[in-house]
Parts: C-alpha cells; sequence; structure tokens
C-alpha cells in the first residue's frame, strides 16, 4: 500500500508509541510542594492499578492487578514492599490466549518502591521478562488477524498490543511520581507529535486525584489521548488504595 494510507498508518504508529510510551506522563509538570509531612499507613493496605486500552474501533484490554502493600521507615523516607494478591483481564475472545499470558505474569522484581519524605515515588523498578514478552508479541500478531476491522487498524493494533506487551513486563516503571502523595488539583499536560509531511498530532495526559484525609492516596486517575487525523486514541489507568487485605 502507498501513498496517504501509508503515511496515516505511519501517523497512527507513531501516536499508538508515543502515547504508551513512559516519556508520555505530566510527572514533568511543575508543582507546588507540599509543607505537612507524608502519613503512611501503619499496617498492611490492598493497592489495585487498571488499565484499559482500546484497539480498532471499540474492542478493550482491562487488566486488574491487586497487590498486598507495607510502609516501612528507611532513611528520611520510606520504602514500599508488595506482592501481588491478584490479577484481572478482560479482553475480546480473540485474544484470549495474550489475556492468559498477562494474567499469569507474576512482577517479580516490581517491588520495593522507594519514597522520600514527603511521599514522593524517587526509585521504582521495571521488571522484565524477554521470554514472555517474545510469546506476548506471536500471539498478539496471529490474534489481532481474527479481529473484524480495516488493514489499517490491524497494522495500528498490532503494535499497540506488542507496545502493551512490551510495557506489561515494565508496568511498574511508569507509575506517577505523586502517587501516594497525589496532587490537590488535576494536572493536564499537552504535546504536539512530529508526524509525516510536516503535520502534528496531539497527545494530552490529564491526571487526577482523589485523596483520603491524611492527603494520602485514595484513587488516581491517569488518561492519555491520542489525536491524529482525525482519529483518536485513549488510554485510560487508575490505583485505588483500600483497607486491609
Amino acid at each position: 500500500m502507498s501513498g496517504p494510507d501509508n503515511g496515516l498508518r505511519a501517523a497512527l504508529l507513531a501516536g499508538c508509541a508515543f502515547a504508551l510510551a513512559p516519556s508520555a506522563s505530566a510527572e514533568n509538570v511543575a508543582r507546588a510542594p507540599s509543607t505537612a509531612a507524608f502519613s503512611a499507613p501503619a499496617g498492611p493496605i490492598v493497592l489495585t492499578r487498571e488499565l484499559r486500552r482500546t484497539i480498532g474501533k471499540s474492542k478493550q484490554i482491562i487488566t486488574r492487578r491487586s497487590y498486598e502493600i507495607r510502609f516501612v521507615p528507611e532513611g528520611t523516607g520510606w520504602r514500599v514492599d508488595g506482592t501481588l494478591i491478584s490479577s484481572e483481564v478482560d479482553a475480546p475472545a480473540e485474544l484470549a490466549e495474550l489475556a492468559a499470558l498477562e494474567k499469569a505474569r507474576k512482577d517479580v522484581g516490581l517491588f520495593p518502591l522507594t519514597l522520600d519524605s514527603q511521599g514522593l515515588i524517587v526509585a521504582q523498578r521495571a521488571p522484565t521478562d524477554a521470554v514472555a514478552t517474545d510469546k506476548a508479541r506471536i500471539v498478539a500478531n496471529k490474534a489481532v488477524e481474527k479481529i473484524d476491522m480495516t488493514s489499517t487498524d490491524k497494522t495500528v493494533a498490532k503494535q499497540m498490543i506488542q507496545t502493551i506487551a512490551t510495557q506489561s513486563q515494565a508496568s511498574g516503571g511508569n507509575w506517577p511520581i505523586d502517587l501516594f502523595r497525589p496532587p490537590a488539583d488535576p494536572v493536564i499536560d499537552v504535546r504536539n507529535i512530529p508526524l509525516p509531511g510536516g503535520n502534528q498530532g496531539r497527545v494530552t495526559v490529564t491526571m487526577q486525584a482523589r485523596s483520603n484525609p491524611e492527603g494520602g492516596l485514595r484513587h488516581f486517575d491517569r488518561r492519555i489521548l491520542t489525536e491524529i487525523g482525525g482519529t483518536s486514541r485513549l488510554s485510560e489507568e487508575s490505583w485505588s488504595m483500600t483497607g486491609e487485605p
């Protein structure tokens, strides 16, 4: 295929890659420093992370992973220890094999996280599993061919799913630095994407949170909207923290 279709395909792939990249976050937006000390929960609590990725026009992959975590004083800050306690994946039937791979992932090496005295994440690790990632890429290529969508959408979907598969192995390396001490006001970061032919796309990252009475995490939402050539792709993720397991 040549001409406009190739340009659109390249643009869509560029947008998907940008939207799913770790740099596509609002973490570098300036925030007013907090003057209050961070108040960490005293005992074990449950942290749940949910991701929603849209492929094609209506297909979604939704993953929910819950961890039992503890805040341990360390130096002037905190160490967050955690263990995966549940994993759920909702996906189209055509992606059942890929969903099974994601559900079986153990997140080994994700914890501990390191927090400073204000409760901001200053060190987080990104566990990887090269064998699982390669297998997910093969499965993704086969699965997308079964989905009823245009050839352009299939190409975009393959790239997106493969990127998700790769980044799911390193999902912990892209958590918001102020996840446990969320900002009081919504944060919006808009970035332009240079595209072939001198055109521009746009990625809008929106972060909004609700805090508990102590100023810590209750619920945190991050939305990444990629807009290119009249098309839009949405990626959503959320974190929530509840009481004892």
